[in-house]
């Protein structure tokens, strides 16, 4: 029956008493029409009933909600009272045609209810119903069988993807033995009595998948009848499932009638044999139950002459014995043995022995040798081989991750976590459980996380929820990088003590779940280095190999203290964020084809405040490699151009942090390209501070460094031979004429050249600007800390400079930057303790 007509208004209507009920209020119309009461009672009594009716109708309507029926897109009362109304209608004008009432206010009034109701009833068939098949059309277009997906067939990016657990008719497994087998016993099985075959194997083998094949080839052979719509396990009681043979066999056999006569015996023979203790004992209980042998025997006969004059031979396929229950099952065998052992009746019983032992071992009314005497073959369905079903799990995860949209480079990526997981997988069903949950969310194209641990992770959740809760409750112990607060951090990394605690909770929790141990090592470098020492530990302490940091953060790695708890809440952090945004960025660079896009996409960084750019520029550091080589050299220019714009405070400021994803670019560019790039920075005198120590950056790169330092060489050459004033308002920044003060002694030219550079362009306009230069800051909790540092004064030749006296007492108006400047530079002169002179905000260069 296809979907269509099992949901059709026709079929609905056979299983409901609208018809009836539609003849029984016709003949209820006629006669109150051929009393006509409105004769008998006053009009406005009439009227008052009429009004209080139409009330009730409209009350009844309002507290049942019946209004909502007409949104709703199936079959549902609405159509059924539509169509009373009509065949009522139809009846009651047919009897006012014959009576010759066809002028009759009352025809006309019947004619437009009629109308109207039609009306409403094409309007819910051609407007309402369609679009609930095509919802339900478009629902069913991502649930599929594994076939189709083993095919290709399913296109990518599909969202989401369901497997069905439907039984199928194709089989991957390649049992074409034991379907042939299957097939050859229900052909040859001739018998006087009913004739049981037991299709055996374990939960999840593919016993339905064999049945459903063997029922594709039984379809050709005329001789055969297979009996359908016979679902054992959702029968539910003793009298259902006898109810549901009697009325499948006889459908089968094409007598589609059950008289309430039959139906009363039917209940009263289930009655019968659900009660009776033992088989031996019928006669008695046959006296009990007010029923007779005669009347077992009368229904036994009827079908026994139904199916011996159809000429044909029927077979049940009862599946799910598994699930059904101990009562269910036993009844089931009970019926074998009595009222269905008739001849031309075969039953193929699909089951796993030892669920079956044990319901028969455990049943008050059968024993184990009525069992076997019921089953007359028994076809066991072998274990297919672990390679075998390795290779097809592994086919069909590999296969989803393709449909999901999941890259390539991705797939290679997670095929290691593929091979762990197929060696937990038990079955075909599991297979398809694991599909619907765990790589429904890994393989999601929203998900941002890395999909290898993602998957992983929900693979744990859904085999070994407590485990999952284990890592979740004591992260401390599986975080193993960027630790963001300290109790996590280094003493777990270094201290032998706390070494010790991770061992002992290792043994004292892992080893309840060892058969895991390898998939935590994959996602916990601390689970892998204790179990699996390599080179970085020892006996004392476990680490990681810290050389890999960068790598598991671009990745977002689980064992990451900033992506952890995002595994567990799939949610995101501003650390995800910000990785996720800054990926999106390569992404655009990578396909913009104009060197205004490229600058488009890189200057969204610039727009970033300070704490988000520092972690903006420490992934797109990591991201380096996956810029486009075609493009890696004008990203590196357009840092350049912009690394001035950043800090240079702290140990490694936000201009460090450019300058040196700068060095990575450049080094993965073509060294004539970069030379020939660096030549547009000649003149560029604000930046030889940017050019100086993008040349520490790149010290180890023998070539790439000879390149910059060149090009940092002609800067500082053009700076000394042209007098170039650093300090000017179009070159300055601070501690940028370091650039040129380190060009000096690396050239190893006199020492008095800084001196007289300085002495040549120094003025009253510039000269907080040369002692800020000369000064250091540091940050702490008294504040921002300044004091002159003694080796900065002397390189600069500042003592030999007696112009700065001069401007320094001639310069009478000066800003709070300028005032704290000269208040360190004269305690430096005074030979004081050389403190730092700490202010709660830090001095501005560009006030000086």
């Amino acid at each position: 029956m296809n979907n269509k007509r099992k949901h059709s208004l026709l079929l609905k209507l056979k299983n409901t008493n609208t018809v009836l009920i539609s003849l029984i209020s016709a003949i209820l119309i006629i006669i109150i029409d051929y009393i006509n009461p409105t004769d008998l009672l006053p009009y406005s009594l009439m009227m008052a009933i009429g009004f209080i009716c139409v009330l009730m109708i409209l009350w009844f309507m309002y507290s049942t909600n019946f209004w909502k029926l007409i949104k709703l897109q199936t079959i549902n009362p609405i159509d059924f009272i539509l169509f009373s109304i009509d065949i009522t209608l139809i009846i009651y004008g047919l009897y006012l045609f014959c009576i010759k009432q066809l002028s009759t206010w009352k025809f006309k009034t019947a004619v437009v209810i009629f109308s109207i109701v039609l009306i409403s009833e094409f309007f819910r068939e051609i407007c309402i119903h369609p679009f609930s098949d095509k919802t339900k059309r478009n629902k069913d277009k991502n649930i599929i069988d594994l076939r189709e997906l083993y095919e290709g067939k399913i296109k990518s990016n599909t969202q989401p993807i369901i497997i069905s657990d439907k039984a199928v008719n194709y089989d991957l497994l390649d049992r074409s033995v034991i379907v042939s087998l299957l097939n050859d016993a229900i052909n040859d099985a001739y018998s006087s009595n009913a004739y049981v075959i037991g299709l055996e194997g374990e939960w999840g083998t593919g016993k339905t998948t064999i049945a459903n094949l063997v029922q594709q080839r039984l379809r050709n052979n005329e001789d055969i009848k297979i009996v359908k719509d016979f679902n054992f396990w959702t029968a539910g009681s003793q009298t259902a499932i006898l109810n549901s043979m009697y009325d499948s066999l006889l459908k089968a056999i094409g007598v589609d009638y059950n008289s309430t006569r039959m139906k009363r015996l039917l209940r009263r023979t289930a009655n019968f044999v659900t009660t009776m203790p033992k088989m031996g004992k019928v006669l008695g209980q046959i006296i009990d139950e007010d029923i007779t042998q005669n009347d077992v025997n009368q229904l036994k006969d009827k079908l026994e002459e139904l199916i011996l004059s159809s000429g044909k031979r029927y077979v049940f396929f009862v599946d799910d014995l598994d699930r059904a229950d101990n009562l269910q099952v036993l009844f089931l065998l009970k019926m074998l043995g009595t009222l269905f052992n008739l001849p031309n009746l075969i039953f193929v019983l699909l089951y796993d022995k030892k669920r079956m032992n044990a319901i028969v071992d455990n049943g008050e009314d059968l024993n184990a040798a009525f069992a076997e005497k019921i089953i007359n073959q028994e076809i066991r369905v072998p274990e297919v081989s672990e390679q075998v079903m390795q290779n097809i799990y592994k086919t069909g995860l590999s296969k989803l991750a393709i449909a999901y949209g999941v890259g390539n480079s991705e797939i290679q990526e997670i095929k290691p976590a593929i091979d762990l997981i197929v060696e937990q997988i038990k079955s075909i069903r599991d297979l398809k459980r694991i599909m619907n949950s765990a790589c429904a969310i890994a393989f999601d194209k929203n998900n941002y996380l890395n999909r290898r641990d993602l998957l992983l992770l929900e693979f744990i959740h859904f085999k070994e929820p407590n485990l999952y809760k284990l890592i979740y409750d004591n992260s401390g112990y599986f975080i193993s990088q960027d630790f963001t607060s300290f109790p996590s951090g280094m003493p777990w990394r270094w201290d032998k003590d706390n070494t010790e605690k991770i061992k002992k909770f290792y043994n004292e929790n892992l080893s309840n779940y060892s058969k895991y141990l390898s998939i935590l090592e994959m996602l916990f470098p601390y689970v892998k280095n204790y179990y699996n020492p390599g080179i970085y530990n020892s006996d004392q302490i476990i680490i990681q190999d810290m050389t890999g940091d960068n790598e598991r953060r671009r990745q977002l790695r689980v064992c990451s203290d900033y992506y952890f708890n995002l595994y567990f809440s799939l949610t995101q952090n501003d650390y995800s964020k910000i990785n996720v945004q800054v990926r999106n960025i390569v992404q655009e660079i990578n396909e913009a084809t104009t060197v205004k896009e490229i600058t488009k996409s890189y200057n969204q960084l610039l727009t970033w405040d300070d704490d988000s750019l520092y972690l903006g520029i420490e992934d797109f550091r990591m991201y380096v490699d996956e810029i486009n080589k075609d493009k890696r050299l004008f990203v590196a220019r357009l840092i350049l151009n912009s690394a001035n714009g950043f800090s240079d405070r702290g140990m490694l400021s936000l201009r460090s942090e450019l300058l040196i994803a700068c060095s990575l670019l450049l080094e993965r560019s073509e060294i004539n390209k970069v030379s020939k790039m660096l030549q547009h920075f000649s003149k560029r005198y604000k930046l030889i501070g940017c050019l100086n120590a993008l040349n520490n950056y790149v010290k180890d790169y023998g070539e790439l460094q000879k390149v910059v330092m060149k090009s940092w060489y002609k800067v500082g050459a053009n700076i000394l031979n042209n007098k170039i004033d650093l300090y000017s308002n179009k070159n300055y920044e601070a501690n940028n004429a370091w650039g040129f003060f380190n060009y000096v002694k690396q050239k190893r030219l006199p020492s008095k050249t800084i001196r007289n550079y300085l002495d040549s362009i120094i003025s009253n306009k510039n000269v907080y600007r040369v002692l800020f230069d000369a000064i250091t800051e540091s940050t702490g909790t008294g504040g921002y800390g300044y004091r002159v540092e003694k080796d900065n004064y002397e390189t600069m030749g500042l003592a030999n400079i007696s112009k700065i006296e001069d401007f320094l007492k001639n310069k009478k108006q000066i800003n709070e930057s300028q005032r704290r400047v000269l208040s360190v530079y004269q305690r430096f002169l005074k030979n004081d303790d050389n403190e730092r002179e700490y202010y709660n905000n830090p001095i501005n260069p560009n006030e000086l």
